[in-house]
């Protein structure tokens, strides 16, 4: 197995021009200062099945492993001491050790890989702050991905975000955003501003966090990824409306949206999209659906401590006209009481009350599930459930998950709510209901 042109490229560029660097002359196994080097010992009379194996299979099998583990195994025997390279899984996750030995560490690693295509080249710096003087390093890197023709690229960093100002954060090379093997690109407080043309003609989803965005970026990119189909904007603030008519786009995640002004809304307007997931703290950021009638599955689990909130809360549910399927999380179904606390009659009555708003979605929904704890005023929560049971008439599934973060429940208060709700009556005589405790 001979190298390719791709790897010669990138050694050429690593080694030449003004940014020349020069390392140490060092193996790779310095980065594991505390890992044994023994070398394989096996018994007399012993069959050595793995060794028997064809070199694809092999290669295969090591894609499962991360890196580190895969780069020790050339120590087996002369066999295998160039296997590794041929991985088409490059996954690189700084957990110890000096920032600048595992900067140095990727490098030779990419050095000496040998794979024509890249599956995945995943480096996550979590426990890592960013430095500008790292960038010569980080644009080799995605220059290796993109000439590479890798299908995943992950690029994540680490820091505080009120700290690190934009300038100060890893500028995406308008090259990478040229490119037709993506097939999923994340990227994590990175400055994600296309100078250029965006062309991901085979981008299908998109991750984007702890980042300043804007609506012309925003719609830059999709306009860039025409079949686009899951979109994942985590920690961002300067969005101010998701009009995207594209058709491809069929899931939508949104967490934890922040604000640079005191207030401001973030309006969504997708009449194609299918799955919508809100999750986390959304500060002075708020959300409306505008246009969703496509959509029939919702995850809603953020925040809600405030009256501005519950009413977003509620909003939401009344938008959900076509749902079929909804998830109510942890967040959430701890703010059902507030939404019923500030009005002048109990929650009963409060979601009798509501019958008219949702009953467009009464008509449509069949699986609805409730994860997290209910033990917080549980008896506004189960006159929720008592409410869906009695109106959702293609109702076939419930769930309610009463485990604090997968610890169970007392056996007691279980045993109280599986009563309540074999004594709820139902408009369905198809759904199930599934109590975990």
């Amino acid at each position: 197995m001979a190298e390719n042109d791709n790897v010669a490229s990138y050694r050429q560029s690593h080694h030449s021009g003004d940014h020349r660097r020069r390392h140490r002359d060092a193996d790779l196994y310095d980065y594991f200062p505390d890992e044994p080097q023994s070398k394989s010992r096996r018994r007399k009379g012993t069959v050595d099945r793995i060794g028997s194996l064809p070199n694809d299979l092999l290669v295969h099998i090591l894609s499962f492993l991360p890196i580190e583990d895969a780069i020790r195994t050339e120590i087996l025997s002369k066999r295998w001491h160039s296997l590794w390279t041929y991985v088409p899984s490059l996954l690189f996750c700084f957990r110890r050790g000096w920032p600048v030995d595992f900067v140095f560490f990727i490098d030779k690693t990419l050095l000496r890989c040998n794979c024509r295509k890249l599956k995945k080249l995943w480096i996550n710096l979590s426990f890592m702050d960013y430095e500008p003087s790292l960038a010569y390093n980080f644009n080799l890197w995605t220059h290796f991905a993109a000439v590479n023709g890798t299908e995943e690229l992950h690029l994540e960093f680490d820091g505080v975000p009120d700290q690190l100002g934009e300038n100060d954060r890893y500028v995406l090379p308008q090259p990478l955003f040229v490119n037709s093997s993506f097939r999923e690109l994340r990227f994590s407080l990175c400055s994600v501003v296309p100078t250029g043309v965006v062309c991901w003609k085979s981008l299908k989803k998109l991750s984007i966090g702890w980042v300043k965005l804007s609506d012309d970026v925003i719609q830059k990119m999709l306009m860039g990824s025409p079949v686009l189909e899951i979109l994942e904007l985590y920690r961002f603030y300067g969005v101010n409306c998701l009009h995207i008519t594209s058709a491809s786009v069929k899931k939508l995640i949104l967490e934890e949206g922040w604000s640079e002004m005191n207030y401001s809304e973030l309006e969504i307007s997708m009449p194609n999209l299918q799955s919508l997931e809100i999750l986390g703290a959304f500060g002075e950021l708020d959300c409306r659906l505008v246009d969703v009638t496509s959509l029939v599955e919702v995850t809603l689990d953020f925040d809600s401590n405030c009256v501005r909130h519950l009413n977003i809360l509620r909003d939401l549910l009344e938008s959900l006209v076509n749902v079929k399927n909804i998830k109510l999380g942890t967040r959430a179904i701890q703010c059902l009481p507030g939404l019923y606390e500030r009005c002048t009659f109990d929650e009963k009555h409060y979601w009798t009350s509501q019958k008219g708003i949702l009953k467009y979605m009464m008509l449509n929904l069949k699986k609805v599930e409730f994860s997290g704890s209910i033990s917080c005023q549980p008896d506004c929560i189960l006159s929720f459930v008592q409410f869906l049971l009695k109106n959702a008439m293609m109702l076939q599934k419930m769930v309610i998950d009463m485990r604090r973060e997968g610890r169970s429940i007392h056996t007691k208060v279980v045993s109280q709510v599986g009563q309540k709700l074999l004594s709820f009556p139902r408009s369905s005589s198809d759904a199930v209901v599934m109590l975990y405790g």
